[in-house]
């Protein structure tokens, strides 16, 4: 583990050289280029390095991924729902359930 203020300067560094990647000449493809001024997009907005300012932010997206976990266990062991209308109802209310669990309802 580092220092809040170690933390901080690899970050910024990190961010520097990360730009300079994403400004470089235009790339061959225009698929690529869109996925670049997409990201450029989300830079500029300060979406995408704000893991790399504070430390408390997860760079990954584990914790959203390991909760559905179980939704999808579930459809798999039930082979799917049969209709829309029960799997909109299925996630609707697995919703409440686990909202109310983590506010600690």
């Amino acid at each position: 583990m580092c220092t809040r203020a170690e933390y901080t300067t690899q970050g910024e560094f990190l961010t520097l050289r990360l730009d300079a990647l994403l400004n470089r000449a235009p790339l061959k493809s225009k698929a690529n280029e869109r996925l670049q001024l997409g990201i450029l997009k989300q830079r500029v907005l300060d979406r995408l390095w704000r893991f790399l300012k504070d430390p408390d932010i997860p760079p990954t997206n584990n914790a959203a991924e390991r909760s559905l976990r179980t939704v999808v266990m579930a459809r798999k062991v039930s082979q799917c729902s049969k209709n829309a209308v029960g799997a909109q109802t299925y996630m609707r209310i697995k919703s409440t359930v686990e909202t109310a669990r983590l506010r600690d309802y």
